[in-house]
């Protein structure tokens, strides 16, 4: 074999050990979850909650950090910039995710190449609530008034999340006119409603339940075709129109070029995460269900979400830049 040649070998089989190694020592230092949204919502939520339990499991501490904004990208932007070593995960709503292809034309990466999945964590749908002013409480009153009283206000997690696409896709097969208004997150939304600035929010459950519970604010439907078996008392938006259901998928994605040990290493500790007794009993007290996919199934199912969301993109005419 010619020196050269040699030396090529060579280097190439010590990459290759020396990845198989970092892997298999995997992680040797704390791991940052960057949350796509600001606190209190069902993404930071769960986020907080697979971070304590893997924090045990993996013997470093995961970090959460929120970097709320612009529909996610904010987050995702950093990540997909960030060193691919698998100690820098985005922690997002992987619907909202899907969308932002078909809203943003223009962003400093690239969803589909610059982000690999890694896990999806749970899922559970939106929830559609109103001031008590407002005076509904479901569906059918909610489409009559607003066809008596166009331009009802109605809030959301960000311009282009699922919560902000979930309004719109219910705006337009109900046919009625309702104002998005568009905040920084779920908690800011909330805020607003409860002090009566705007007249509806779509939000995350853990957001708004206690509200709800309260009084304090009006349970107009699940963003779903049936009711939740958590919480038989909230109607399904489906009853009253048909085609409005949308959820928060919580999931993980990694930097492109991540090893492949360490991400299948990260998928089992996300496994074993969702199954622990803590967060199945905080998901069933939020209408969602734990999620296991392998990370092939996974990045399948997203390239598929980004398909389905495009046209729901071009049907209710949303657009950002």
């Amino acid at each position: 074999m010619k020196p050269d040649l040699l030396a090529i070998t060579l280097t190439a089989a010590t990459s290759i050990f020396s990845a198989g190694l970092s892997a298999q020592n995997f992680p040797t230092k704390p791991v940052r979850l960057i949350v796509a949204f600001a606190p209190g919502g069902a993404t930071d939520t769960f986020s907080r909650l697979t971070a304590a339990e893997m924090t045990r499991s993996l013997g470093q501490q995961v970090i959460v950090e929120n970097r709320p904004g612009a529909g996610t990208t904010i987050a995702a932007e950093f990540v997909a910039k960030s060193a691919a070593d698998g100690y820098t995960l985005l922690f997002t709503d992987l619907s909202t995710h899907a969308i932002m292809p078909s809203l943003y034309t223009r962003l400093g990466f690239n969803h589909a190449r610059d982000l690999v999945a890694v896990a999806p964590v749970s899922a559970s749908p939106l929830i559609m609530v109103a001031h008590p002013s407002v005076g509904v409480k479901n569906a059918r009153e909610l489409i009559a008034l607003a066809k008596k009283s166009p331009g009802i206000t109605c809030g959301n997690a960000g311009a282009g999340t699922v919560t902000h696409l979930a309004a719109e896709k219910f705006r337009t097969r109900a046919g009625i006119d309702m104002i998005a208004v568009n905040y920084k997150g779920g908690t800011t939304s909330t805020v607003s409603l409860l002090t009566g600035e705007i007249a509806l929010i779509v939000t995350t459950i853990p957001a708004v339940l206690e509200h709800v519970r309260s009084k304090k604010l009006v349970a107009v439907g699940l963003t779903s075709d049936k009711r939740a078996a958590a919480l038989p008392e909230i109607p399904a938006l489906g009853e009253t129109v048909k085609g409005v259901d949308a959820a928060v998928i919580a999931g993980v994605l990694a930097p492109a070029n991540v090893p492949r040990a360490v991400i299948e290493r990260l998928n089992a500790e996300f496994a074993k995460a969702v199954d622990a007794p803590k967060a199945r009993e905080i998901f069933l007290a939020n209408a969602a269900e734990a999620m296991k996919q392998s990370p092939e199934v996974m990045q399948r199912t997203l390239e598929q979400d980004v398909k389905t969301w495009a046209e729901v993109v071009k049907v209710t005419g949303v657009r950002l830049n």
